[in-house]
């Protein structure tokens, strides 16, 4: 019984380190794109967009910033949680798709859409 309660707890531990480098990639790339540079870099690349307004710019960083204050989609990042908790990975693939899709879809409410 005390074995079956320590795996478990392990357990817990292994899944919140998960979710945390998760989240701490996650807030990384938010805050890359903070940089003007990078920002223009990221809509030219994915959204064929070369030039935006500044008010549309600071809209975006605001929402950039409550990104990166906010916890991590639990349910938007399940499929790589369970993928690395089965590869027992604790460091998520910084180029994976979930990361890219939650950046996309927080720019497209501004109307952008995908190049």
């Amino acid at each position: 019984m005390e074995k079956s309660s320590f795996a478990q707890e392990i357990s817990k531990i292994r899944m919140a380190v998960i979710i945390e480098n998760i989240q701490t990639i996650r807030n990384q790339r938010a805050l890359d794109l903070l940089d003007d540079a990078s920002l223009m870099s990221f809509l030219e690349e994915h959204f064929n967009t070369i030039a935006i307004s500044a008010i549309k710019r600071e809209f975006l960083k605001r929402d950039l910033t409550l990104l990166q204050n906010s916890s991590l989609d639990l349910e938007h990042y399940s499929s790589l949680i369970t993928q690395m908790k089965d590869a027992n990975i604790e460091i998520p693939d910084v180029n994976h798709p979930l990361f890219l899709h939650e950046l996309n879809s927080l720019v497209k409410k501004y109307g952008f859409h995908s190049a």
